[in-house]
């Protein structure tokens, strides 16, 4: 059984230099500390000549050439030169140009790259002593060392500067002039004077995401105070209205002027400006990595297939953008401009032009891309004795204590359904006929949505169930919540262990543990992270994570899909001695139980 534990967040007192850097390298639109004019520098509406705007006679950036490469199709790169290992650059596109913030030899550097002309852009040096550092953000440039922090526009033009205190600064255009927030005090900037404006309700607020409107300025707080022991609290605060609005089911995905979630089956978009979230169906059939939403269009990124594409919930209609490896990596989304999508990847730049890409209904391309229900499941059947069942052929198949939501969504039984089959083919026939006996026809996949089991008295959410019903074998698969190809191959690792008596194939496993150590043999009960990868101790890594430690079977199956359900870099078996020498006797057992495994690549990720 694969199974789900919630996810919980646990409260923590931030200081200010750890929010800066979180939310400069891991929130995507995230505004934590900026600086304005309230039109965007340059020429946002992309229509005035780049000669004459880019580089002013008075501007703070000298000359410089941007170097664009075009790696395949219409995928291009600009060359940024020389970074610091260590410092992940920022980047912003306000308009047709980039702003982009690096550290060269311990300075800071931004440079200015016209995207229209990358050859007539800019740069300019940001001094400070060496303990300085800078943030950048889509409004402007905070530069801070131990004795004040420095606001500046995109052109670095200064704004004010503060003293460095322990509360949190923080600065956003507001009608025609600023708003400054430091801890809970809130105030106005205007001709260069801070004037008292009013206090928020409570101390502890940080700025996640804005909204900037002639009249208006919305933000999006994160309340992390000791009033809310536990967990996060989210607000939007209508600076005109002096009124906060308390938001419950907080996404950390954020879009031009609000946030956004995912999940397989809907996609939630709440605007600063609305109360409620919006709700739509998630007909995208993919495993995705990142994203980046405008209003429209979600663009992401497929690790399953390594593809780049938008997808369009509202009028369903996907198009694919780009094919290229780096999408494995899952790329940091920046924006948009016009047609041109932009997004960073191991410190470098990238551009993808849209222009020319078709665009599909989801269905169109869902049959395109993986074939049809019927045809896929008759194939694996006869070839490999198989049988793939979802909906209600499902659902009747289920075993008592194991509750299935019928699954009818049929892009998502399709697209699960390729990923199996994969998997399927690298076993091979010979395999999947060892689960054949008498009249049966094989092993069964069912496909079904929420999952939960009742084990030891308790209802526990599940990835996924395998079990035997006399001669007939049956993996369940949640395949709305996970990876449906990773959680098969967990289960058949199980199936296989209901086809033999694993106390004798695996007579020996005990000596694979830590002395003295007892699995806890109950779903129930909780486990800690003693000896596993997420433990204190790095010399002692005898285990997947806690789910591991329930029995010696769910042991076993992480172990079989860490091996098996990733790449040979992801592997991260042969990193561990402990797990190494476990799976290389499950290597040796298993292809003495089924002989024909030794002619498959099942086991290719293994070192030894």
């Amino acid at each position: 059984m694969v199974f789900y534990k919630e996810e919980t967040f646990r409260r923590a007192r931030f200081r200010k230099a750890t929010l800066i850097l979180l939310a400069g390298s891991v929130l995507l639109a995230v505004l934590y500390a900026g600086c304005t004019l309230f039109k965007p520098s340059g020429d946002p509406e992309g229509t005035a000549s780049s000669s004459e705007t880019v580089l002013e006679e008075k501007s703070n950036y000298s000359k410089y050439s941007a170097g664009f490469t075009t790696i395949e199709g219409n995928v291009s790169k600009y060359e940024l030169g020389p970074l610091d290992d260590r410092e992940a650059p920022e980047v912003v596109v306000s308009g047709k140009y980039f702003y982009f913030l690096c550290r060269v030899s311990g300075k800071y550097e931004i440079k200015k790259i016209n995207i229209e002309d990358p050859s007539d852009s800019g740069i300019a040096k940001i001094d400070g002593d060496e303990e300085y550092f800078c943030l950048l953000s889509d409004y402007g440039v905070r530069v801070e060392n131990k004795d004040e922090v420095i606001f500046m526009d995109l052109e670095l033009n200064v704004i004010c500067s503060v003293p460095n205190k322990e509360d949190i600064e923080y600065i956003a255009p507001y009608k025609d002039s600023y708003i400054v927030l430091q801890g809970d005090d809130l105030s106005i900037l205007k001709d260069g004077k801070l004037e008292p404006f009013r206090r928020l309700n409570q101390n502890g607020y940080v700025v996640m995401n804005q909204q900037i409107t002639e009249d208006n300025t919305r933000l999006l707080l994160n309340d992390n105070n000791n009033n809310h022991e536990g967990q996060f609290c989210f607000y939007i605060y209508d600076v005109n209205a002096d009124k906060y609005t308390e938001v419950k089911n907080m996404g950390f995905n954020y879009s031009a002027d609000g946030f956004y979630d995912i999940t397989p089956k809907r996609i939630m978009v709440r605007k600063l400006t609305e109360d409620q979230e919006q709700e739509y169906e998630n007909k995208y059939p993919g495993n995705i990595a990142t994203s980046f939403f405008d209003g429209e269009r979600l663009y992401l990124c497929d690790e399953g297939d390594l593809t780049i594409r938008y997808y369009d919930p509202f009028r369903q209609t996907i198009c694919s953008l780009s094919d290229h490896e780096f999408a494995r990596y899952g790329v940091n989304f920046r924006g948009l401009s016009g047609k041109k999508l932009f997004f960073i990847l191991n410190s470098e730049l990238y551009v993808i032009d849209t222009a020319s890409c078709e665009e599909l209904p989801v269905e169109e391309f869902n049959i395109a891309l993986h074939g049809k229900i019927e045809d896929l499941s008759t194939e694996i059947r006869d070839k490999y004795s198989v049988n793939f069942q979802y909906g209600k052929d499902a659902a009747k198949e289920i075993r008592d204590n194991v509750e299935v939501t019928e699954l009818k969504e049929e892009t998502r039984v399709l697209y699960s359904m390729k990923k199996i089959s994969e998997y399927i083919r690298r076993f091979g026939k010979e395999f999947f006929d060892d689960f054949r006996y008498g009249t049966s026809k094989g092993l069964y996949v069912l496909l079904g949505g929420y999952t939960q089991v009742t084990n030891d008295g308790a209802k526990i959410d599940a990835g996924g169930v395998a079990f035997r019903q006399g001669d007939v074998f049956y993996i369940v698969l949640n395949v709305t919540n996970d990876d449906p190809a990773r959680n098969f191959c967990h289960e058949i690792m199980h199936s296989m262990e209901h086809n033999t008596d694993s106390d004798t194939i695996f007579s020996e496993w005990k000596k694979y543990n830590p002395n003295g150590f007892k699995y806890a043999d109950s779903y129930a009960a909780g486990t800690d992270e003693k000896y596993t990868l997420y433990g204190p101790d790095e010399e002692e890594k005898y285990f997947i994570d806690s789910y591991s430690k329930t029995n010696a079977l769910e042991d076993r199956a992480r172990i079989f899909e860490n091996m098996l359900a990733t790449t040979k870099e992801e592997c991260q078996i042969n990193d561990y001695p402990h797990i190494r020498a476990k799976a290389n006797y499950m290597r040796e057992r298993l292809c003495k139980l089924y002989p024909s495994l030794k002619n498959t690549d099942i086991f290719r990720n293994l070192d030894g």
